[in-house]
């Protein structure tokens, strides 16, 4: 990252931006504009984002629009007794931003995406998110590690896994 912006201050810049898709409409175009007005109304106290936190957002925010449905259909295969539209729309950006961290960002181990998520739903969340976050990330990462520890895909580790295919280079398709 770059000096004047963290990993972790970038994420939180994803995840607002993540958490606006829901209320923005599904065209490149609005969203852009969504994006551009988000940063145009930052606080004095947040800069915005340039260099390589710039880059991370981008690539963030456009690979989770471009797996949306993808994403939504592994967070369902490890709900118990929930939907997707029951979700606290705080929880699912965190639980979108996280997953696609890590099926898509090779740098990013497991488990720091699901800390940084938690983190981020102690300050955004209500009082049972962090917990609940936990446990529906934990449950993805063991089942991905227990795919890659056997070779062996049910339902689960396939969910987990089926972003991965085809995502070398998020976000770059629209050349």
């Amino acid at each position: 990252m770059s000096k004047s912006m963290s990993r972790r201050e970038a994420r939180r810049h994803a995840f607002r931006l993540i958490f606006l898709l829901p209320f923005s409409g599904s065209e490149v175009e609005e969203l852009a504009k969504v994006k551009a007005a988000y940063y145009e109304f930052l606080s004095e106290e947040e800069s915005r984002p340039k260099g390589q936190g710039a880059e991370y957002i981008d690539r963030v925010f456009w690979g989770v629009f471009e797996r949306l449905e993808e994403i939504d259909r592994v967070i369902e295969t490890f709900l118990r007794d929930w939907t997707a539209d029951r979700i606290h729309k705080v929880d699912l950006a965190l639980m979108r931003l996280a997953i696609y961290e890590m099926l898509c960002e090779k740098d990013v181990p497991d488990a720091a995406a699901i800390n940084e998520a938690v983190e981020l739903a102690k300050d955004y969340g209500a009082d049972e998110s962090p917990a609940f976050i936990n446990g529906v990330l934990s449950n993805i990462s063991r089942a991905r590690a227990r795919q890659s520890d056997h070779g062996h895909r049910g339902q689960e580790s396939e969910a987990a896994h089926s972003l991965e295919a085809g995502s070398d280079e998020p976000g770059q398709d629209d050349a």
